[in-house]
């Protein structure tokens, strides 16, 4: 237990950093939804997006939502138990994770907050808390293993 406070003391100027750096990349990549964009950057998200939302048949995809969907054309109500999926399979197999797949898992986050960014305003406010704690949550163990890389 006390090491890993200590070890949690060693990190913190890593993970300062990692977020500094991270959050920018994040903006530009569309995965930090609810924070501006430059507008290239949100032309060039949304593009990517589209071309990747339109393939429902994305393998990545498929695993990490354990369903097969097209998510521009997800409904309102099922985006949260899509989130949920995610988040779950993304807690079950992060440690094993290389930053390939950590990139490709952003990806799926990225269009899942796509078709949430069309959808929110009609989903009641504990679904869209939800949603954001779970968005908040990838991006933390996110950084976190990117902390243990460091550290490693």
């Amino acid at each position: 237990m006390k090491s890993a406070f200590i070890l949690f003391l060693a990190g913190l100027p890593f993970a300062g950093h990692a977020q500094a750096t991270s959050q920018a990349e994040l903006l530009r990549r569309g995965e930090l939804t609810g924070s501006r964009q430059s507008t290239s950057a949100r032309s060039q998200a949304r593009q990517t997006a589209t071309r990747a939302t339109n393939n429902s048949s994305d393998p990545v995809q498929q695993h990490l939502l354990q369903t097969d969907v097209n998510l521009a054309q997800a409904s309102a109500d099922q985006l949260p138990n899509l989130y949920e999926r995610f988040i779950a399979t993304t807690r079950d197999e992060r440690r094993a994770w290389t930053y390939a797949q950590w990139d490709a898992a952003g990806q799926v986050l990225a269009r899942l907050n796509q078709r949430y960014e069309q959808v929110r305003t009609t989903l009641p406010l504990e679904e869209r808390i939800r949603i954001r704690s779970f968005q908040g949550e990838f991006h933390t163990l996110r950084g976190a293993r990117q902390v243990k890389e460091k550290l490693d």
